[in-house]
């Protein structure tokens, strides 16, 4: 491939640096070594081990349950890697006597060790198969013959074991808690309280040894720390009045909600230190550079609801809430929502049941509200700053972190549902299909900014008017129910659409090329690939305007990435004292193509490439997929990094994936008896057993070569209830 680029450009394979030939892999390196990076980097088994257990127990009025678990896997990644988790929890239930209290106190404890890998090693397969890992006393290489590494390619060849020698550690502690009080004040009137208490801590650690670093870059070793701890608790009281009549049915709710939640982080990171023996000890280190942050977050909300049933055919729910969140300006900090929904049960009408004898089941509903939305990161309507090691007059500098805007406000989206809801030969079949109808004209997002700003965003409500509608369908069949076999089937879909109603200004705003009025917000509009030129054997694009250049003024409309339809199919069968169950995903989309990755990677260039890349050009006449290999900054270069604003990167990205299928054996209760056993089942398990699909490239859900991809697992086990 190599060669065939330098004879495309017209240039000489030389082995000299600076020649415009230059090609030290193929001139000066060993050609006939090869190492499948694929398979070394991301080939290997990774193992789990998964061990749970429960004792359960009480009298009428109070009931424990206590559990502990223990989790531990490793990766695909070579190397002695792992992730090891312990766990605690339990839960206590009590009721009085009288049944006028109760109580349910539950808590978990879990305590994570992860020794992972900081990055992911897909990123690396494309490095030339030739390169050394080795040298000659067995060290990791940085060079090979006289040619360093690092002066080739875009500064990212590098020897991938060495991202191996940096150990990372992070010991995780999590705390949980949750308590539920009810207490029946009069027959009609209950108070009710919820709290929740959770506190995360984590200590990591990061280390940059010798053997991690290019011996020629003339840096030393480093080393970084950081803590955090992160507390939240909520208190949610409630009361409810309830009346039960002989033909209708009233509740009315009141509560509150408040939230709190704070975190803290101290970082430190030491460089330059002068043994690997001290990497652990950030005292150590010649140079040390620190920071910590603090970050609280306030969310209360006071709501209400009724609900009304009449002849429990007839249902009517009134929903109303005032939310505050500390997220924004004061002025901006409340909002109201509300939301009123309605449903008749006409499989109940007297008429129905005789004119449908085989409906068991009919429910339309409906409902209509408003939801709200402030997850958008802390303090950004604050005019934030930060500090650097930069000087001004030998004192440390601080620079704003971000552009601040006090005038955005809570996301609102309005929300329009119907549903019909069946049921036959006595629910042996359940049928039901939903449309929605959202709407958002004041979406948070990261707003994009010019660059003559300083800065890349800035968080502001979204100008637009949004549509978000679809369908959703399930479907439930008992297909057999006999004594020894039973077998059902659950099917559902969605079939979602989007569309930019309106945006006022958008010609002038800063996604003029990105969004089209009356379009999906995932719009494919770029310049339109018309393949490779079988003269020339370049990639081509069409002229929109006949200008004689490829703009955005060229961009054309060529679909959308919006899924166009997805869901899943369950199956469960069971058989005397084997079951089994297996699920099918499926998904309708356009997704990014295996091209996306030749426009950062050109075939010709030292990367390694999928052999989809053999499908090129070669030759005057040829019509190909790839264009013709280039080495260089040539017309076939400019020709490929056209492609990721066209719309020659995407492809059809369906697929359906057997995602889960799962077979348990219960043994013979007469042969448990004996030794006290109530119940055990053996299982095996498994994920991602099989994909279906045309899609040309790495994963169709990825949809990226240098991203590792959903891994196939299997799970044995064993299960004793006694």
């Amino acid at each position: 491939m190599r060669k065939e680029a330098f004879a495309n450009d017209g240039l000489t394979v030389s082995s000299t640096p600076g020649d415009p030939g230059f090609a030290p892999d193929i001139t000066l390196w060993d050609t006939d070594r090869y190492t499948d990076l694929k398979k070394l980097l991301t080939g290997n088994t990774a193992h789990a081990t998964d061990a749970q257990a429960t004792v359960s127990g009480g009298t009428a009025n109070t009931q424990f349950l206590i559990g502990g678990g223990y989790h531990r896997e490793t990766t695909v990644y070579p190397g002695d890697f792992a992730d090891a988790r312990a766990s605690l929890h339990f839960n206590i239930n009590h009721t009085s006597t009288d049944k006028r209290f109760s109580l349910l106190f539950s808590g978990m404890y879990a305590n994570d060790n992860n020794r992972l890998p900081r990055y992911d090693l897909t990123r690396y397969i494309n490095l030339p198969p030739n390169i050394r890992l080795y040298d000659s006393s067995g060290k990791l290489a940085w060079e090979d013959a006289g040619i360093l590494y690092s002066t080739l390619g875009n500064n990212d060849i590098l020897n991938p074991l060495s991202l191996l020698q940096e150990k990372y550690k992070s010991v995780n502690a999590n705390l949980l808690g949750n308590l539920l009080l009810s207490y029946k004040i009069v027959p009609n009137l209950v108070f009710r309280a919820s709290m929740g208490y959770n506190t995360f801590r984590s200590d990591e650690s990061t280390t940059r040894p010798t053997a991690a670093i290019d011996p020629n870059s003339g840096e030393l070793p480093s080393a970084g720390f950081a803590a955090s701890d992160n507390q939240s608790w909520i208190i949610e009281p409630q009361l409810e009045y309830t009346r039960v009549t002989g033909k209708d049915r009233l509740s009315i709710l009141l509560g509150n909600t408040y939230q709190d939640k704070t975190g803290s982080i101290s970082a430190m990171y030491g460089s330059n230190y002068n043994s690997d023996l001290l990497l652990n000890s950030i005292a150590a280190a010649p140079v040390i550079t620190a920071s910590n942050d603090f970050v609280q977050y306030r969310y209360t909300a006071f709501f209400g609801r009724i609900n009304y049933q009449l002849h429990d055919k007839y249902i009517l729910n009134i929903s109303a809430r005032r939310d505050g969140s500390s997220r924004f300006a004061s002025e901006n900090r409340w909002a109201n929502f509300g939301a009123v929904g309605a449903a008749w049960l006409f499989s109940s009408e007297p008429a129905v049941k005789r004119l449908l004898p085989f409906l068991s089941f009919g429910k339309l509903r409906g409902s209509y509200g408003q939801t709200g939305n402030d997850q958008i990161g802390d303090y950004k309507f604050l005019n934030l700053w930060s500090n650097t090691t930069n000087t001004y007059n030998g004192l440390p500098g601080l620079y704003p972190k971000a552009l601040y805007n006090p005038d955005y406000h809570w996301e609102i989206n309005q929300k329009l549902e119907g549903a019909l809801e069946l049921g036959f030969l006595n629910d042996a079949v359940l049928f039901s299909a939903a449309y929605y109808h959202n709407r958002s004209s004041n979406q948070l997002i990261s707003y994009s900014l010019p660059t003559q700003t300083g800065f890349f965003n800035v968080v502001r409500n979204f100008p637009g008017l949004v549509s978000n509608t679809g369908w959703e369908m399930t479907l439930t069949t008992h297909n057999f129910h006999q004594k020894n076999f039973t077998w059902t089937t659950a099917f559902n879909i969605t079939l979602p659409k989007n569309k930019l109603l309106a945006f006022p200004g958008l010609s002038t705003s800063s996604y003029a090329s990105r969004y089209v009025i009356g379009q999906s917000l995932n719009l494919i509009n770029a310049l339109k690939h018309t393949g490779v030129d079988p003269q020339t054997g370049v990639y081509t694009y069409e002229d929109k305007n006949k200008d004689g250049q490829l703009t955005t003024d060229d961009y054309q409309v060529q679909g959308n990435l919006d899924p166009k339809f997805y869901g899943g199919v369950q199956n469960n069968l069971s058989y005397g004292a084997f079951e089994l169950s297996f699920f099918f995903e499926f998904r309708k989309q356009t997704g990014l193509s295996y091209l996306n990755q030749l426009a950062f990677y050109p075939p010709g260039w030292i990367y390694n490439q999928p052999d989809l890349v053999l499908n090129r050009w070669q030759q005057p006449g040829n019509v190909a997929p790839v264009q013709q290999y280039t080495a260089g900054y040539t017309n076939a270069y400019i020709a490929i990094s056209q492609l990721r604003n066209s719309d020659g990167i995407y492809m059809d990205a369906s697929f359906i994936r057997l995602k889960n299928v799962a077979l348990s054996y219960h043994l013979p209760e007469s042969w448990l008896r004996r030794y006290h056993v109530r119940n055990c089942r053996i299982y095996l398990q498994a994920q991602n057993l099989l994909t279906i699909t045309n899609y040309k490239g790495s994963d169709p859900e990825t949809q990226n070569f240098y991203i590792l991809p959903p891994l196939r697992s299997i799970v044995g086990g064993i299960q004793f209830n006694f």
